[in-house]
């Protein structure tokens, strides 16, 4: 690419979020109060590259105090969501908006900097992680690039801003961020210095609150193709300080190789080719939440096996739901590789309606079974009956077959 990537003319085709009303209102609040304020960040660089967002970063020279006092002039709601950094979450008609005071980091500890404020916008540009996170929009459209982070973004260049070590210890996170960035706008020529200040943090990672690595981790696989990021990653020892075992990204690869669009949790399943005790160990170190760790469970327990008959693919599917059935295929066909066609699984999943059990707690009552272990150990019963028929038994023949008496 040796010419860059062409970037969006933001005045002639500003993004959505620039002709809000409510952009335009919490900006003329920061004015009204004497402040400047830019657009700072993701919602910039998007911008540049075309790319739809609704989470709008706003830096000011105003003091938090103020923030909140024009905003609040305003009938704007302001939460002081981050407070002793600075960030005001401006909310109104449903919009968020994060508004943040010009700082510099004065003491680094690896999780976060200790700050104190600014009137200096290119001392706050010097203090953010990469240079195409430091680009600042101002309202009238004019785009102001302190570090050259145009040029990067241009040429998908991820650049730490400064010295990489220097950034690395202010927030160790953004080791994990490299490589996120790098997935979703990255090219084939990783910067080195970043590689290597990375390689040497790695070690330090497990000082990280084990959420935020989470949330890092699951963004970074949520990308389009986030495998040669993980090869970084494993090159420079993060990805085994994250994972507490030695890479191996061969079913990973096998699963982004399909034809089929994965998510996030079946890519972090296959990281760690869906040895359940590897993926259930990770998830609860990580804090998943109970949905997430149900789910992984279900996924990694290979009920669904090559060569299943039309029968033994709807028994699994009404038992596992089409969701688990779903991601059980998945992982299957990742162990299996590509070279073998499941596709045919998927689409019975796809046309897959979960019939009901024809019988009821209120029918065997009617029959005179008590309620109690009896009732459920029959409609337990019946079920299996009714699942062996294909699900055609009627409600009268599943009677007759376990209540002769009916």
């Amino acid at each position: 690419m040796p010419n860059g990537r062409m970037l969006t003319d933001i005045v002639a085709h500003p993004p959505a979020w620039w002709r809000w009303p409510e952009t335009k209102a919490v900006i003329n609040a920061l004015r009204n109060e004497g402040g400047s304020a830019r657009f700072v960040g993701g919602c910039v660089r998007d911008a540049l590259l075309g790319l739809a967002t609704e989470d709008i970063d706003i830096a000011t020279d105003l003091l938090p105090g103020s923030v909140i006092q024009g905003l609040e002039r305003a009938n704007i709601l302001a939460l002081p969501t981050g407070l002793d950094h600075g960030t005001i979450t401006a909310v109104l008609n449903k919009r968020h908006f994060e508004i943040t005071t010009l700082r510099v980091d004065l003491v680094g500890h690896g999780r976060h900097a200790d700050i104190a404020f600014t009137r200096d916008w290119e001392r706050d540009a010097e203090r953010r992680d990469f240079t195409i996170n430091a680009l600042y929009l101002d309202p009238e459209g004019e785009l102001i690039d302190p570090v050259g982070g145009l040029a990067d973004l241009k040429m998908s260049h991820i650049r730490f801003i400064g010295n990489a070590d220097d950034r690395i210890r202010e927030d160790r996170l953004r080791v994990l961020r490299f490589f996120r960035f790098f997935a979703r706008f990255g090219d084939d020529n990783p910067d080195q210095h970043a590689l290597h200040a990375c390689a040497r943090a790695a070690g330090q990672l497990d000082t990280l609150s084990v959420e935020r690595v989470q949330k890092e981790l699951m963004l970074l696989l949520d990308t389009q193709n986030p495998v040669a990021a993980l090869d970084l990653m494993e090159e420079t020892g993060v990805l085994e300080a994250i994972i507490g075992r030695k890479p191996d990204l061969s079913m990973l690869r096998l699963l982004l190789s399909l034809e089929v669009p994965s998510d996030a949790l079946q890519r972090f399943a296959a990281l760690l080719c869906v040895q359940m005790d590897d993926v259930l160990k990770l998830a609860n170190k990580l804090r998943f939440s109970n949905n997430q760790k149900q789910r992984l469970a279900v996924m990694c327990a290979g009920d669904v096996k090559e060569n299943m008959s039309v029968q033994e693919l709807r028994e699994a599917l009404y038992q596992l739901g089409k969701k688990g059935f779903e991601d059980q295929v998945m992982m299957l066909w990742a162990q299996i590789g590509a070279g073998k066609d499941l596709s045919s699984y998927l689409l019975e999943a796809a046309s897959w309606q979960a019939p009901q059990l024809p019988v009821t707690g209120s029918d065997l009552l009617s029959h005179g079974i008590a309620e109690g272990a009896e009732l459920g150990n029959l409609l337990r019963k019946m079920e299996v009956h009714w699942i062996a028929s294909g699900f055609k038994s009627t409600k009268a023949e599943l009677l007759r077959e376990v209540l002769p008496d009916a």
